[in-house]
């Protein structure tokens, strides 16, 4: 089966991020397109290559299309079930985490566009975004509750994996855990699909100035 998957900037695309990372662990080649973001002419590109929304990741398998990250998770898994769980529960609560990550944190996400390369960047963290990183931490505090293994749900995962652009929000932006959440936050950052998407981030060229935020004092 040929596969090729349609990416916004390694820099800056959150959800690009989780989709590359879900083939790259399944061990599944693919081909890369990576379509600037944020430029005129952007969206009518990604929708030539058949993402009916405009928006990034799109999955093209045998020429077929699939666009937003949790229906690829999903096609993904029906090809290599190690993506989610092997449990029933423990698969139903990943993908509880999955949804939450999808459909909220929109606090966290307006306050901290992701920005792999950035450090030291300064952020408004209102109540809505103090409550967003809590919750994050909560879940991210689990992990080592869960099993003898480090991840959410013992072996690495789409769970994990949902939250690796959240953890390089963390790192962008300072913000700081403590106990099993900092352990899990260490954990993602340094994994090495989590490296390889952050080194290639750093080696574009492209900059987004909306995403730059101003370095702190």
């Amino acid at each position: 089966m040929a596969l090729q998957l349609i990416l916004g900037n390694k820099n800056y695309s959150s959800w690009s991020m989780r989709a590359w990372m879900l083939l790259r662990f399944a061990d599944i080649p693919f081909e890369e397109t990576i379509i600037s973001l944020y430029i005129s002419g952007a969206r009518e590109a990604v929708i030539e290559h058949g993402g009916e929304t405009g928006l990034v990741p799109v999955l093209i398998a045998d020429g077929f299309p699939i666009w937003d990250t949790i229906a690829i998770t999903e096609y993904l898994y029906e090809q290599c079930p190690s993506i989610w769980p092997a449990d029933r529960h423990m698969r139903a609560r990943a993908r509880s985490y999955a949804g939450e990550v999808h459909s909220s944190l929109n606090a966290l996400r307006e306050a901290m566009p992701v920005n792999t390369r950035g450090r030291n960047r300064q952020a408004v963290r209102t109540p809505a975004v103090e409550a967003d990183i809590a919750r994050v931490a909560a879940i991210w505090g689990t992990a080592e509750g869960q099993s003898e293994e480090p991840w959410l749900f013992g072996r690495f995962s789409a769970a994990d994996i949902m939250f690796a652009p959240v953890a390089a929000r963390f790192q962008t932006y300072g913000v700081s855990l403590d106990g099993r959440s900092e352990n899990y936050f260490e954990r993602l950052l340094f994994h090495p699909l989590t490296q390889e998407w952050s080194t290639a981030g750093r080696h574009e060229s492209t900059v987004i100035n909306m995403f730059e935020l101003p370095e702190s004092e």
